[in-house]
């Protein structure tokens, strides 16, 4: 469902807020407690962990000290106590508001897994090896509301087109591009381009000048890349293969596939 893109009694443009969700990990393993810090430290927009627990007994601490997670995931060979005991005393517990359970479960062969799976019903399973990208998008599904994983899904989208199409990530234009889909997604109906640049500079405080800069700057360096994609949308447009875009052809062809991702 659309959501309406200007906010009518402020008379500017708007997206739903996406609070980052407040997870509490617990691996035994000191690689894994490393790992997931740093990970979780270039994600903190998205994920914020709010402790990183060595043991079973840690959890419990960090739990009745008043630690309040939206999500705990717990890595299914935790000991002192064992994760199954952990989970037993959270139970007892009453928490308010209660955690969403993320068990990450290894599995070395089909009966253990058959095994794990019946162990943590209960819970949300993830079974080992995973990919840190699809943890986190499953921690964030699980410790928001709808709307929120919604815009959250569509920020992946856009930055798969961005991508696909050459952005260079380390440029400003990257950002505002990403604001821009986004905002062209919630409208009511279309936007001009100009529209949308207005919109991305107010809620950067900036003038307009400034993102029109940074775009076309975005835009050379995804012309000089000249990806696949970027090359098969100057035919589209009557371009020669190894053309150059203006801003308005490359921007409505990334909202076209954008579109066209969403609505599978």
């Amino acid at each position: 469902m659309a959501v309406a893109l200007m906010d009518r009694a402020a008379g500017q443009a708007k997206l739903p807020e996406t609070p980052a969700v407040v997870a509490l990990f617990a691996f035994g393993s000191r690689l894994d407690r490393d790992t997931m810090q740093l990970f979780a430290r270039t994600h903190s927009e998205e994920v914020r962990a709010a402790a990183i627990a060595s043991t079973g007994q840690e959890v419990l601490e960090l739990l009745h000290g008043g630690l309040r997670p939206q999500v705990l995931v717990l890595d299914a060979l935790l000991t002192k106590p064992a994760v199954t005991q952990v989970l037993q005393e959270i139970g007892k517990m009453d928490l308010n508001p209660e955690p969403a359970v993320l068990v990450l479960v290894p599995v070395p062969e089909e009966t253990a897994a058959r095994r794990a799976l019946g162990l943590f019903s209960r819970y949300e399973v993830m079974l080992r090896p995973y990919g840190m990208k699809n943890l986190f998008d499953e921690i964030y599904r699980m410790g928001t509301d709808e709307e929120e994983n919604r815009l959250y899904r569509l920020r992946r989208c856009c930055e798969e087109v961005l991508e696909g199409y050459g952005a260079p990530t380390t440029l400003n234009g990257y950002r505002y591009a990403e604001r821009m889909l986004l905002y062209a997604l919630y409208a009511d109906k279309p936007q001009p381009i100009g529209v949308l640049q207005q919109y991305v500079a107010a809620e950067e405080d900036i003038e307009v000048g400034t993102v029109t800069s940074a775009l076309n700057r975005l835009s050379a360096g995804m012309a000089r890349r000249g990806t696949e994609a970027y090359r098969a949308l100057c035919l589209r447009c009557g371009r020669p293969e190894d053309g150059v875009l203006s801003n308005g052809q490359l921007f409505k062809g990334m909202l076209q596939q954008l579109r066209s991702m969403t609505e599978r």
